[in-house]
């Protein structure tokens, strides 16, 4: 049985965080963000999802961290750190924000997507 088997069969039962496991940026703050959630959450690399996996391509990773719910609803970007923090029940306040203020949802989503862009710098 490999690792990645393993990490899936945890996602059965939990949402799923995919993020650059070769971007640092990206490594450290999947790090804080597991210690923040604890196990309500499984994180793996997109490095280490199976070549065939069905629910998101490696361009759409590498692009931003993908965030998939227990129904295998896809959120990606500033989307899936707020939903994080609300499955974890740390921010739910933002992801109702984010959910009901379109000019926080702009905001947020265009400032997720600067530091993605420029995520290098931050390494």
């Amino acid at each position: 049985m490999n690792k990645t088997w393993l990490i899936m069969k945890k996602f059965e039962k939990r949402p799923l965080l995919i993020y650059d496991g070769e971007c640092e940026f990206c490594i450290k703050w999947a790090r804080k963000f597991k210690a923040m959630t604890g196990k309500f959450i499984t994180f793996i690399p997109l490095q280490n999802l199976p070549v065939d996996y069905e629910y998101v391509t490696r361009a759409a990773c590498l692009k931003s961290v993908q965030y998939i719910d227990g129904n295998n609803r896809v959120s990606k970007g500033a989307e899936a750190i707020f939903q994080l923090f609300h499955t974890a029940k740390k921010g739910s306040f933002l992801f109702t924000c984010y959910r009901r203020i379109p000019i926080f949802r702009i905001f947020t989503e265009f400032i997720y997507s600067w530091v993605a862009r420029n995520r290098h710098l931050f390494s």
